[in-house]
């Protein structure tokens, strides 16, 4: 039986079901244990912050398309067209949009992405990878093996070969079999915006008021103010109306503002440390009090936010699917999409980049996803004259050599005779 077939056949009732959270090696400051245990990968994307991260991320990645390489003799890289099946279809039941999502996701909840071997090539190269659910997935080091790079897997309770399993990483540590979790280790900050979260819901669900006070002179025992306590919710809790009191009552309330309680502060705080874990600039979800030293404009904003934060992301998806492929094939994201100006900045940098020779007008139409012009437009220019590249215009052809004319017949007279100046 195939490893896939067994674990779809497994039962779904495991006594013990292990989590990814569970298995990590990190370990909670002391005395910190129980701020860090509520909060788990599931229970984090719960944060309107960690969810836009995340789906930042993934989203961009996602829609970004790669290209394979095979790099010639000279070391010059050349597209390989088709792509392998690994990465134009990496799994068959889903689009390449959505695992690439899965993929990232996964790596930005937990710091791993699990995929699982269900076909190969005759080369014995993966051509189908299924994405694995981290929760379904333990880790650990073979026991008494120094190699911390070949550890044992278990999906679902089933042990499979580590050769059948593609582990991406993401901020792996030495000695470390998995990746480190960010939910896991911004656990305190990610709970505190939960729990501030919380404190806004319980505000407004009570009408916009914690709490309020009744006053009256009267004695009451404890069955009469529960009783009162009762009628006032139930006659006037969440009602925008009059309020009527009798038996000589009087409403006052106790005024604590969001702000007073730092409420609001609390939330930005929460959200600018969130944003910080990944990289992320704050106005890229939402945060636009927070300013960025990335420049003023989108274009620069947006290559800033390519540079410094999708790269190292990019690298990581790009060297773990490029060793899968053959040798001396490489796998590249292609970001030339994130990193386009407005149509005049464009336009000029082609400009540039013809009158320079280093792009012809078809490489441009490509760029602009337009068709090529023919042959002629595969010609690359240098800036003297526009001339062909290559065209030397200091190298002339030598001139001819000149005719030689005919000498005149001989005469019977001998040619006089020149003294030197001496003589």
């Amino acid at each position: 039986m195939s490893i896939l077939a067994r674990l779809v056949s497994r039962s779904q009732g495991v006594a013990e079901r292990r989590y990814l959270d569970v298995n990590s090696s990190f370990v909670p400051p002391p005395g910190m244990e129980d701020a860090y245990a509520p909060v788990g990968s599931q229970k984090a994307m719960q944060s309107l912050t960690v969810f836009a991260c995340v789906r930042l991320l993934a989203d961009t990645i996602a829609s970004l398309p790669w290209k394979c390489y095979r790099q010639d003799s000279d070391g010059v890289p050349n597209v390989v067209d088709p792509l392998p099946p690994v990465l134009s279809n990496p799994w068959p039941a889903l689009d390449e949009f959505e695992w690439k999502w899965m993929t990232v996701a996964s790596l930005a909840s937990r710091g791993n992405s699990y995929h699982l071997v269900v076909q190969r090539d005759k080369a014995f190269r993966p051509t189908a990878l299924m994405p694995l659910s981290p929760d379904d997935v333990y880790v650990e080091r073979r026991a008494g093996d120094v190699d911390w790079t070949d550890p044992l897997y278990r999906v679902r309770g089933v042990e499979v070969p580590s050769q059948d399993i593609v582990h991406i990483r993401r901020f792996v540590m030495p000695g470390e079999p998995m990746g480190m979790s960010p939910i896991r280790q911004a656990a305190v900050a990610i709970g505190m915006g939960l729990e501030a979260e919380n404190y806004g819901y319980r505000y407004f669900r009570d009408s916009a008021q914690p709490s309020s006070v009744l006053e009256t002179d009267q004695q009451l025992d404890d069955a009469a103010i529960r009783q009162q306590q009762q009628n006032w919710i139930s006659s006037h809790g969440g009602r925008r109306r009059p309020a009527v009191l009798s038996g000589g009552f009087k409403w006052r309330p106790i005024s604590i503002s969001p702000e007073e309680s730092q409420f609001l502060e609390t939330r930005r705080y929460q959200k600018g440390e969130i944003a910080m874990m990944y990289g992320i600039p704050p106005h890229m979800i939402g945060d636009t009090e927070k300013s960025t030293s990335w420049g003023t404009g989108i274009e620069q904003q947006s290559i800033g936010f390519a540079i410094y934060t999708l790269r190292p992301w990019l690298s990581c998806v790009e060297n773990a699917m490029g060793q899968l492929l053959p040798r001396g094939q490489f796998v590249r994201f292609d970001t030339s999409a994130l990193l386009r100006g407005d149509l005049k900045a464009r336009y000029d940098a082609y400009r540039v980049a013809r009158e320079t020779g280093w792009m012809s007008v078809n490489e441009i139409r490509l760029h602009e996803e337009m068709e090529a012009i023919g042959p002629e437009g595969d010609v690359y220019l240098q800036p003297m004259n526009y001339a062909p590249l290559g065209y030397d215009p200091t190298e002339q052809p030598e001139p001819p050599a000149p005719e030689v004319e005919p000498s005149e017949p001989e005469s019977d007279q001998e040619p006089p005779i020149r003294l030197a100046a001496n003589q």
